[in-house]
């Protein structure tokens, strides 16, 4: 009887590690991310020109990026570099710089060249 009952609980032990196994993995094998998205919706902002811009912040490692893409242009991916005097982000590239105002929900471009346009 003694032999019966250690049976059934090791039976017991190893079909419930099993189950265990199995519910961690996903369809293709993988463990299941538990990761929050890291992408932001894209944000598309105007200047007072009526130029339109899309702007995404996402998570780059353990810092934010952005990418930003003007209406005429290619797709920049900026890094983050530093703070204004405010607190808000400031993201760079070589030909570029976007300095997040409002929140997020706007900003300043600047060109390599020097010129900056407002975005809101």
């Amino acid at each position: 009887m003694k032999n019966i009952a250690l049976l059934a609980f090791a039976i017991l032990t190893i079909v419930s590690c099993d189950k265990k196994t199995e519910s961690a993995a996903t369809e293709n094998g993988k463990p299941a991310s538990t990761e929050v998205n890291q992408v932001q919706e894209p944000l598309k902002i105007k200047n007072d020109k009526g130029e339109e811009v899309t702007v995404v912040y996402f998570g780059e490692g353990d810092q934010v990026a952005v990418k930003i893409q003007k209406s005429d242009g290619e797709e920049q991916k900026l890094s983050a570099r530093t703070t204004n005097g405010s607190g808000n982000p400031i993201f760079a590239n070589d030909d570029y710089m976007w300095e997040m105002t409002m929140e997020g929900k706007g900003g300043k471009l600047t060109s390599k060249s020097g010129e900056v346009e407002e975005y809101k």
